[in-house]
């Protein structure tokens, strides 16, 4: 890792989710897109899913970019995408563990 010194360049990740109920994904990846991210992890998927690969995916390349030495932060529409209650908050600590931004576009 490239510790101590200051990033070289900033990767910005997205992640877009909508529950199984919700049809359409366009308003956010429309959202992301606009906000500049160019790599987007998406998946349709219930809101009471305790395993989100793609999220999964999204959080293990941002942590191998950080540690690359480049900059990385996460970008997400809104907050409900990623969890809610406790597994937003331990996503949050393993983000903030892989000195990886988190970054939400709207809401709260």
């Amino acid at each position: 890792m490239n510790t101590g010194a200051e990033p070289v360049g900033h990767v910005r990740l997205g992640y877009a989710r909508a529950s199984t109920a919700r049809p359409s994904l366009h308003a956010q990846l429309d959202s992301l897109a606009e906000a500049g991210v160019t790599r987007i992890f998406s998946e349709k998927i219930s809101t009471r899913a305790t395993k989100r690969p793609k999220l999964e995916a999204a959080v293990k390349l941002a942590g191998e970019i950080r540690s690359s030495g480049v900059a990385v932060t996460l970008v997400v529409h809104e907050h409900k995408r990623l969890g809610r209650g406790i597994e937003l908050a331990m996503l949050a600590e393993e983000l903030k563990a892989s000195d990886v931004g988190l970054e939400f576009l709207a809401g709260e």
